[in-house]
């Protein structure tokens, strides 16, 4: 079994995957949604069960609630909460070889957190 076939394709988070280094489907659907402002949309996907929208969701909102272009309510603030201590299991590829599955309250690290904060740099205009 190769690295690629241990991971969740339609719920995968990556921003520079397999040697072209393109994005995952989740990571292009936001950038298209970042780009129309279609931030109820993103919203909305902190209660999905795919967890690469929940991850999302929470990483857009967080950068576009701290550039003033969003207010959290209460309820969307608990639901990121709960998201960050979750130990359900995302898919994550980075490149051509690392292909793996996360516990999500583990992708809010530094480390992991690196490639997200390019990715939002480039797709909200402050």
């Amino acid at each position: 079994m190769n690295a690629q076939e241990n991971v969740f394709k339609n719920e995968m988070v990556g921003f520079a995957c397999y040697f072209a280094g393109q994005p995952s489907k989740t990571v292009e659907k936001y950038t298209k949604k970042l780009n129309s402002e279609n931030y109820k949309w993103i919203s909305k996907r902190l209660e999905s069960e795919n967890k690469a929208e929940k991850y999302m969701s929470v990483i857009s909102l967080e950068k576009l609630t701290e550039l003033g272009k969003y207010k959290l309510n209460q309820t969307e603030l608990n639901l990121i909460t709960e998201i960050k201590k979750s130990t359900e299991l995302v898919s994550v590829c980075s490149g051509c070889t690392y292909f793996q599955k996360i516990e999500l309250k583990n992708m809010f690290t530094d480390e992991m957190l690196t490639m997200g904060s390019y990715w939002l740099k480039n797709n909200i205009k402050e």
